[in-house]
């Protein structure tokens, strides 16, 4: 946990980025809708700030059986002059929201739209803006800084506007979704919340959860996640061994040049019994030359090289038994057990 403290300590606060649009006569009524969108969501709150009520319409143009909505345009139609201005998104996405609440705490209401980006990683595009002196304002998102290490994703999956203390002032709570080399190697979710103050995102809190995921039975054979290479066992493993793989930069906190862990262990009824009868990294092939140093004791043996990857993956093995031999959990953990060549023999690169 300290490791994501450090995160949230490195934050950068962007700036707030502005795109005026001056405010234009409107002869049509204010359901019109611009042309060829069709309305998807409106609201009626003050964002002028007059007091008067304003009318806020988000549009789109709809796909024929989808979800998927292109070129996302705001209509702001001041409930006092009748004036409209037009925001364009130059955007898309899938099931468009639009919200109003008072993030900026001038006694008006500012536009939020988001969508969904249908992509793998289940990102979300998000926009705020603010009318003022005739003019539409964007403000910048808040976000951890990506260059900070340790902090992978693409963004925000979720950013909501809350109340948070019940009082009609709000706040936006974003959740990262963090992960290794791939979007599928989930390792936890960051939730933050942040308020505006003097011109941009202030951090008030944020929490990380890690993700809490089952180890799979070895069955037959074994393929690495992002699908590098796959191991065949002996018969003898099914349902005996659990498989823990991890990959990233925290793979190994002892190894940190790893790639990735993967460790078959001993399916043992307690979780401190499921000691490791093999354990294969992967390693970039320069940081694999400068960790075998001669005059320490080696990390593992090298298995296989992917040229294609310039990665270099290596095994650890048991020194010994932990467990009494003479025992039937011992004998069985024994049994496990495979020599060098015999892991060597069952490792096999897979082409991608």
């Amino acid at each position: 946990m300290n490791n994501w403290n450090k995160i949230v300590t490195g934050t950068v606060l962007t700036s707030v980025l502005f795109t005026g649009q001056a405010l234009t006569a409107d002869a049509a009524s204010t359901s019109s809708a611009p042309k060829n969108l069709q309305v998807l969501s409106q609201k009626t709150a003050d964002v002028t700030g007059d007091n008067k009520a304003d009318t806020i319409a988000l549009y789109g143009k709809k796909e024929k059986n989808s979800p998927y909505v292109s070129d996302l345009t705001v209509k702001v139609t001041d409930g006092q002059t009748k004036k409209s201005v037009t925001i364009d998104l130059k955007d898309s996405g899938y099931e468009p929201k639009l919200s109003v609440q008072d993030f900026t705490y001038d006694k008006k209401g500012e536009i939020m739209v988001s969508a969904d980006t249908g992509g793998s990683g289940g990102y979300t595009t998000n926009y705020i803006y603010t009318l003022k002196n005739g003019k539409a304002e964007k403000l910048s998102l808040p976000g951890l800084d990506k260059n900070k290490a340790g902090v992978l994703g693409g963004g925000f999956v979720q950013l909501k506007p809350i109340d948070n203390n019940k009082n009609g002032l709000y706040v936006l709570e974003g959740t990262e979704r963090l992960t290794g080399d791939y979007n599928a190697d989930v390792r936890g979710y960051l939730q933050s919340k942040w308020k505006w103050s003097q011109n941009k995102w202030e951090l008030m809190s944020a929490h990380f959860e890690p993700t809490k995921t089952e180890k799979q039975v070895y069955q037959g054979s074994f393929k690495s996640h992002d699908s590098a290479y796959a191991f065949l066992a002996p018969k003898s493993w099914n349902g005996n061994i659990l498989i823990d793989e991890r990959t990233g930069p925290n793979a190994d906190p002892y190894l940190p040049e790893a790639k990735s862990v993967t460790s078959f262990q001993f399916n043992a009824s307690k979780t401190e019994d499921q000691a490791a009868v093999v354990v294969i990294y992967a390693f970039d092939k320069n940081d694999w030359k400068k960790l075998n140093n001669p005059d320490e004791p080696p990390v593992g043996y090298e298995i296989a090289q992917d040229p294609a990857t310039n990665t270099v993956y290596a095994a650890a093995l048991p020194q010994d038994s932990v467990f009494d031999p003479a025992t039937d959990q011992g004998k069985k953990f024994l049994s496990l057990v495979m020599t060098l060549d015999e892991v060597k023999k069952a490792f096999v690169l897979v082409k991608r």
